[in-house]
């Protein structure tokens, strides 16, 4: 990965953390993830980002393409996939089905974030992806 696409990817992690803790001292813990989900789009849109919600990534499957694939919950500016989550403990599951994201839709960076912490520092997981194709 070249030195300008991982300042960039750096870049948004640092958009993503402020807009999560924007969120995280507005609302508190233990909401539902849903409800965090949607106020950490609307905080990154007013950061002027494109948000994609609940975006359906096809798998293909020895050449035959499987419409009801994966659902991506959240992707920015088309190049990072974002997982929400409101649960006491993250699990190394968590990040494992991240991993498996960016390997079938190509996005070069996934990012778990978990709201129901004391802290949002700590509770975001980078993930990237060794071959992107976006």
């Amino acid at each position: 990965m070249n030195m300008d696409r991982q300042q960039q990817l750096n870049w948004y992690y640092e958009q993503l953390f402020l807009a999560a803790t924007e969120v995280h001292a507005a609302l508190g813990r233990c909401l539902p993830a849903s409800t965090y989900r949607e106020c950490l789009a609307h905080e990154l849109e007013l950061m002027q980002r494109k948000v994609q919600r609940n975006v359906s990534v096809p798998i293909l499957y020895r050449e035959h393409k499987v419409e009801t694939g994966v659902t991506v919950e959240l992707i920015i500016d088309g190049l990072v996939a974002v997982s929400v989550l409101s649960v006491e403990n993250m699990t190394p599951f968590n990040d494992q089905q991240m991993h498996t994201l960016l390997r079938v839709s190509g996005l070069p960076l996934g990012i778990v974030v978990n709201f129901s912490v004391p802290s949002i520092r700590g509770a975001m997981h980078r993930i990237l992806n060794p071959n992107p194709r976006v």
